[in-house]
């Protein structure tokens, strides 16, 4: 890892060690593998800056691991956790369905950072590969979401926009 930014560096740790135990659902390999491959697309992206790679490898760190906003704040500082928290879906109640929660959730990504919403493009096309490794109704039902979310979010950067909806479709005709 030498040469790699100290910042990326210790956010690749952190990240690891929250996942640690942690698989995907569809490939079984570590969870900790899936920020890694974003912060990877991120960083080839115009807005890959160490604060936005450092943020796509803890992108999932609130949402599905112990880690607190303010352990990140600590850690990471303020920059870094807000685009954190911009990426976290907050705990919708049990009683809203999954349609109606994905539709708060569109509601609520339509107003984060322009950043923000290209990580979560690019984290979705990495989340959408996995799925493509199988086909059952889940699946039918999140490439749907993702081509919502796809809409919701292309004008953040038409181009990786565009990338995500061909992937979906790929997906849906079984090419992927």
């Amino acid at each position: 890892m030498k040469g790699i930014d100290p910042l990326i560096r210790k956010a690749g740790h952190f990240a690891r060690h929250a996942h640690r135990g942690q698989q995907r659902k569809y490939r079984g390999s570590p969870y900790s593998h899936h920020p890694f491959r974003v912060a990877r697309a991120v960083a080839r992206h115009e807005i890959g800056s160490r604060i936005t790679v450092a943020a796509a490898l803890l992108h999932d760190t609130i949402e599905d691991t112990g880690v607190r906003e303010g352990d990140l704040r600590r850690e990471f500082g303020d920059e870094i956790a807000d685009l954190v928290v911009e990426l976290t879906k907050p705990d919708y109640p049990e009683s809203v369905s999954r349609a109606q929660r994905f539709e708060l959730e569109l509601k609520r990504l339509a107003t984060i950072s322009r950043r923000a919403k290209i990580i979560k493009l690019l984290d979705r096309m990495d989340n959408v590969r996995d799925s493509a490794q199988i086909q059952d109704r889940f699946t039918e039902i999140y490439l749907a979401e993702s081509k919502a979310l796809a809409r919701e979010l292309h004008d953040a950067d038409p181009k990786v926009g565009t990338k995500l909806k061909k992937l979906i479709e790929a997906c849906e005709a079984g090419t992927a």
